[in-house]
């Protein structure tokens, strides 16, 4: 099957209550391009786990937003969540039992490849996810 060039661009307040609406475009994204279900749900998770450490963790641009991209590439569907903050690694003796700390551990379960990139201009963090040769669509 060849991937279909899905693009998808926008800007979401940095507000919790997006986080539905980002949920479901990326979803439809990942249906688009050919994932089945359990693919689907861990691109989904992954990406509202970037989207929600950005809102909590990082810095609005200036319009009050966070920016949201899709794009596809060749078996590869690729996410980039971008805000205006300066990423500062936690420290390695975190608690284990903490709330919070483990989002990119747990992204990193279920992506590819994940890239984090810090500028002065902000933070975007690029999630890859490949589709399985064995993987159907759903219905």
């Amino acid at each position: 099957m060849t991937p279909c060039p899905v693009m998808v661009r926008c800007r979401v307040q940095a507000s919790a209550s997006e986080l539905h609406r980002v949920r479901r475009c990326v979803d439809d994204a990942a249906a688009a391009f050919g994932f089945g279900s359990t693919e689907r749900y861990e691109f989904v998770f992954a990406v509202n786990e970037a989207v929600t450490n950005a809102i909590r963790h990082g810095q609005p641009f200036s319009d009050g937003t966070i920016g949201v991209w899709i794009e596809a590439d060749e078996d590869t569907l690729i996410c980039s969540v971008s805000d205006g903050g300066q990423f500062e690694a936690g420290a390695e003796d975190r608690d284990a039992w903490a709330e919070g700390g483990r989002g990119l551990a747990a992204m990193a379960q279920v992506m590819d490849e994940i890239e984090l990139c810090t500028s002065s201009n902000g933070t975007t963090i690029r999630l890859h996810k490949r589709r399985s040769e064995a993987t159907e669509p759903d219905d």
